[in-house]
């Protein structure tokens, strides 16, 4: 009666422990990393050739889990979202390595949000300018759906990181809170998306790149009077211009690029890069088990 018992008891606990996922999957060996989206995943400011923070996180994800990862990046500068979807659809190569990724990146908005403030450029007050916006949004929310439901089509598996955008301008237009207003509702619209889809994680970066090491609220504070001061509080400002426009070796923000004072720079990439590898790192039984349960 005993040994029966105890049979029937160690029974139980195999289908407990094989049910509740104590026998975990082993890990891949290969992970297929595929970058989608503008600037931001071309690399556009990084100065040492690995696509901004693609080949930076791949190193990383390599190094922490001993790992091989092969890279595809489909960045262009430029492109907003509906652009990015049409050059995605009418590449075959793109569309075969989004079939076969384990891990898919997406940036996207920049371009989108970047378009419609230059047509509120000679805006009087704040609050046209946010009109602008909110008048967009209908239009971007549906373009990145659009664009995230054709990638969740190719590959229904492989986890999405939807980066959020940030403000290069904000270490020289410090008092307009609009400003930092109208990105945050981008990146609401990628924030949102992400929390209602569970193939997609929202990878933040506002903070980071917008602030740069300004870190503290009392540094942020003098560069809001410093800006009051100096009166910086139109988007038409000549100050601001001649800064975005020159050449020079001066950025306010240590994470952004002297070379248009608008993408982030070596650091600010490897910054954008730890990231998406916490994100990551967060989320690995999505990407690095092979057939892991759900």
């Amino acid at each position: 009666m005993y040994k029966k018992m105890m049979q029937c008891l160690i029974a139980m606990c195999a289908v407990f422990l094989f049910n509740t996922g104590v026998i975990h999957a082993a890990d891949k060996k290969t992970i297929n990393f595929i970058a989608v989206g503008d600037s931001l995943t071309e690399g556009v400011g990084d100065t040492t050739a690995q696509q901004g923070y693609t080949k930076r996180t791949a190193q990383i994800i390599a190094d922490k889990y001993d790992v091989k990862v092969k890279t595809a990046n489909y960045g262009k500068a430029g492109d907003r979202s509906d652009q990015i979807l049409k050059r995605i659809k009418t590449n075959p190569k793109a569309i075969k390595q989004l079939q076969k990724a384990d891990v898919i990146t997406l940036t996207v908005g920049g371009n989108d949000l970047q378009q419609t403030l230059f047509k509120a450029i000679f805006s009087k007050s704040e609050q046209d300018v946010t009109k602008y916006v909110a008048q967009a949004m209908p239009n971007y929310t549906e373009n990145l759906m659009s664009l995230v439901k054709f990638i969740e089509k190719q590959n229904k598996n492989a986890p999405i990181y939807l980066f959020g955008n940030y403000n290069p301008l904000y270490v020289y237009l410090a008092n307009r809170d609009d400003l930092n207003a109208d990105v945050k509702i981008y990146n609401d619209i990628n924030a949102n998306l992400a929390s209602a889809d569970k193939q997609v994680y929202y990878v933040s970066t506002f903070k980071t790149l917008t602030y740069g090491q300004y870190t503290t609220k009392i540094e942020r504070e003098k560069l809001r009077t410093s800006a009051k001061l100096a009166n910086r509080g139109s988007l038409n400002n000549s100050m601001v211009t001649k800064t975005l426009q020159a050449k020079t070796q001066n950025e306010r923000n240590h994470y952004i690029t002297t070379q248009d004072h608008y993408h982030p720079n070596d650091i600010g990439y490897d910054k954008m890069s730890a990231l998406l590898a916490k994100k990551m790192a967060a989320t690995k039984q999505e990407w690095l088990k092979i057939n892991d349960k759900k």
